[in-house]
């Protein structure tokens, strides 16, 4: 199967005009400029149809439906593609992603391993064979440090003249060497950043330990290293995003920019649409994350400012609480290993509901990071309340992570009309789950995690969102890995460890599908432009080389992206590698 021109096939469909019952054309006689035949095209649309052809003029789907009815809209110089056989999904959606900082966090080396001798051995490494002034690195995870965080003492052995700062896995944390605390001037005498929130680790004495929590506190060591620009930035983000393209990605919704300024990192996003490059439709948020600004002016900038055909600013993304690994997510239950813990929210509660009420008012959908279930419960309460004092409108507020959602606040989600969106790559019992999280909130509560049929049962929207580069274990992007780990709720490389919440609690391979395409456009309010293939919607496509119904739902994250297409526009050819 090749993208090139038939003549043969587009001179045979031109004899037909009929049609059978489901196709969808509009139009009489236009003739278009690509035309996919003998496909397996699961469309996602209400009535879940599979259809055998689709037909694309510029960036829109003009047909859908059966071969023989392509007759009635291509033409000679129509590109007429065989699928033999292959399987076409709409593009995929991403529901929370930060692809903007990605260009930030994801540099250097990869750390992402749960052997400590291994680790050690890839900074060596690193250290030895390359020359860079400033030594980067991220994925370092949570759960092999059992006895207490890393230390600078440890990188100092390996460096001690360059600075070293490395990435943890949640994006949230940083572990750096003495030289870098030293040339950000962090001594025992340097105040927190933001107390409470963002610090800096230290030992009995109140020396910096080399552990660094909260992106704040982190900024204030990375920038004096390095020179964050959108320019030093731009590299990371398009190589980036030529690597979401390969993975079948055709939008995602941004949950917020770090790392430069909000409208620096919009104006990168629309440079790469002027210039051609983007291939991905960016929806994104004006981030919030300090309770003594008012969210609103700001997010009205945005969205007046960044309204393209590709970059749009569309919604406030409120940020509730932490994790449960640094005992800062908001539990209705106390935790486990340290009852007496109350973490207070990141914004107070009364805040963050007068910010949800007044932003539901002038139509600005919110998105929430709420780990915990009482973060969830409040902003659940935030949107009852909006909706009991404000006309009805079309609302899409979406809580994001909702790791842990209390049985009592479930049916919530349908009866609020609040999506549910979370990682499908967490859904497993990964060593974190088993390790950190096990010991704060208890087995019964880790197996409870991520409910996502019971939002479903309550008729509630469920969208995957990756929050790469991100993560709590593994930093993964590829939404056919989320699927597979949703349906099985196992990890690929660790399927001997029991399915996290029981054999029943995985997805169906239609719920996922329908969860990283129409569903998660729904989440971003870009449903009726693309996330189901119909007639009148954007030709966003992906060509995959197996049918995901006829493999073993164990296999799917191992199937590969031959096509990727965004608005009529090839972005990935496998052939072309």
């Amino acid at each position: 199967m090749r993208f090139e021109s038939v003549l043969a096939l587009s001179t045979a469909l031109l004899v037909s005009a009929s049609t059978i019952t489901f196709a969808q054309n509009p139009r009489a006689n236009p003739s278009t400029d690509f035309a996919l035949i003998n496909g397996q095209i699961h469309t996602m649309d209400e009535n879940s149809t599979v259809a055998e052809a689709i037909a694309i003029e510029g960036d829109e789907i003009v047909y859908v439906g059966d071969a023989a009815g392509l007759g009635d809209v291509i033409g000679l110089g129509t590109e007429v593609i065989d699928l033999e056989g292959k399987m076409v999904l709409p593009g995929f959606v991403d529901g929370h992603i930060h692809a903007a900082v990605g260009g930030l966090i994801m540099l250097g080396v990869d750390l992402q391993t749960d052997d400590k001798d291994e680790l050690f051995a890839r900074i060596r490494e690193e250290v030895e064979n390359k020359d860079d002034e400033v030594i980067l690195g991220y994925g370092v995870r949570f759960n092999p440090w059992t006895d207490g965080n890393p230390t600078a003492a440890m990188l100092d052995e390996i460096e001690s003249e360059r600075p070293i700062y490395f990435w943890a896995i949640d994006g949230h944390a940083a572990w750096v060497n003495s030289k870098a605390l030293e040339m950000a001037g962090i001594d025992k005498d340097t105040p927190d950043t933001a107390p409470g929130f963002s610090f800096f680790e230290r030992d009995a004495d109140g020396n910096p330990t080399g552990w660094i929590i909260e992106v704040p506190a982190q900024l204030q060591v990375l920038s004096a290293l390095i020179d964050i620009t959108p320019e030093f930035m731009a590299g990371g983000v398009r190589e980036w995003l030529d690597r979401f393209a390969a993975a079948g990605i055709t939008a995602v919704h941004d949950h917020g920019i770090q790392g430069m300024s909000q409208e620096e990192g919009f104006q990168m996003m629309a440079d790469f649409e002027e210039e051609g490059e983007l291939p991905l439709r960016f929806i994104g948020s004006w981030y919030w994350n300090d309770g003594s600004i008012d969210p609103l002016p700001g997010t009205r900038e945005l969205r007046e400012r960044f309204n393209s055909d590709l970059v749009r600013a569309r919604h406030l993304k409120i940020n509730m609480d932490g994790g449960d690994d640094k005992w800062n997510a908001l539990y209705v239950d106390p935790y486990t290993d340290k009852p007496d813990i109350v973490p207070e929210p990141i914004i107070p509660y009364d805040v963050v509901q007068d910010a949800v009420v007044r932003a539901d008012a002038e139509g600005i959908d919110v998105t929430c990071h709420c780990f915990g279930d009482l973060a969830v419960r409040k902003l659940l309460d935030a949107v009852d309340e909006a909706i009991r004092v404000n006309p009805p409108r079309d609302r899409r507020h979406k809580i994001t992570h909702g790791t842990l959602i209390h049985p009592d606040d479930a049916a919530r989600f349908g009866d609020l009309g609040v999506i549910y969106d979370s990682s499908g790559a967490w859904m497993s019992l990964d060593p974190l789950l088993q390790s950190v999280s096990t010991e704060r909130l208890g087995e019964d509560r880790v197996q409870g995690m991520f409910p996502v049929t019971t939002v479903l049962a309550g008729d509630g929207v469920f969208s995957f969102g990756s929050d790469w580069p991100v993560s709590g274990y593994v930093s993964e992007y590829r939404p056919l890995a989320a699927i597979e780990t949703g349906i099985t709720r196992t990890l690929d490389g660790r399927k001997d460890v029991p399915p996290l919440g029981g054999p029943d609690a995985g997805m169906s391979l239609e719920q996922a599908l329908r969860s990283h395409t129409i569903d998660a456009a729904y989440g971003i309010g870009i449903d009726d432009e693309v996330g189901s293939l119909e007639v009148g919607k954007k030709a966003d496509l992906v060509v995959l080389s197996e049918n995901l119904f006829e493999i073993d739902p164990n296999d799917i994250s191992e199937v590969d992206v031959l096509y990727t297409m965004m608005g009529g526009r090839l972005t990935y050819d496998s052939t072309a590698e």
